[in-house]
């Protein structure tokens, strides 16, 4: 009865990982938060945008000059899908990584559990404490990977949004755009920014990975305890039976 419930405090940074378990409800309203917020932008900023360039004939649209509403509402429109999506899987990135904090904190409650019934056990019949499985380790460092992933992506999505995105489609499309030569900034640029989408979504589709990686590993890990738990009760019944 005098041993100790406590364990050992985990090494940085699964001290940090394992001090934010608690607060999945927060993170989820967070992730909630961030998802409804680009829905709005998309709802009250990139749809008018769009719904402004395509009001008219494509050359009239094409024709207009930089300044004019035709042009505000093509950069507007092309900067919002430059970040809005990258801002919205963070915000599912979130919501996931609430799910797999949630799990791990069932898993911690359930070896505290664990903890506390082996202490009533007589000391002669007390088995010992397996240890922390490695899977632990494995799906907080998924998550932390899969979030880390997601705000890059979204940190290189603000950084194209107020960058060559913007630099580009700042230009009539009939005379500037349309008739960039070989070798000119508007060429090299409009090749940067049609390619972008082709490796920033699937470096986004690994965030994902890790995030459902973790919930994954988080489960096994919750299983296993109950096993365990269930093996080492068995075991000591069968032994005070047998005295």
């Amino acid at each position: 009865m005098s041993e100790k419930l406590s364990e050992k405090k985990s090494p940085f940074p699964f001290s940090m990982i394992e001090a934010m378990m608690p607060l999945y409800p927060y993170i989820t309203v967070m992730g909630w938060m961030i998802v409804l917020i680009a829905f709005l932008v998309g709802l009250f900023a990139l749809s008018p945008a769009q719904a402004t360039f395509f009001s008219d004939a494509k050359v009239i649209r094409e024709g207009a000059a930089i300044g004019s509403d035709f042009v505000n509402a093509n950069v507007d429109s092309h900067v919002l899908e430059a970040w809005v999506p990258q801002f919205k899987f963070v915000g599912l990135g979130l919501g996931l990584m609430a799910i797999t904090m949630a799990l791990g904190t069932i898993a911690m409650r359930l070896r505290r559990m664990g903890m506390v019934i082996t202490s009533h056990i007589r000391t002669d019949l007390r088995p010992p404490m397996p240890p922390v499985p490695s899977r632990v380790r494995i799906f907080q460092l998924s998550t932390i990977m899969g979030i880390m992933v997601l705000l890059a992506v979204l940190i290189i999505g603000i950084v194209l949004a107020v960058g060559i995105v913007p630099a580009y489609w700042n230009n009539s499309i009939a005379s500037a755009l349309n008739p960039a030569q070989v070798g000119s900034t508007l060429l090299s640029q409009l090749g940067f920014v049609s390619s972008f989408a082709n490796w920033l979504n699937p470096l986004r589709m690994i965030g994902m990975a890790f995030l459902f990686t973790g919930i994954t590993v988080a489960l096994t890990v919750i299983i296993g305890t109950l096993r365990q738990q269930a093996g080492i009760l068995v075991k000591f019944y069968n032994q005070a039976s047998n005295l």
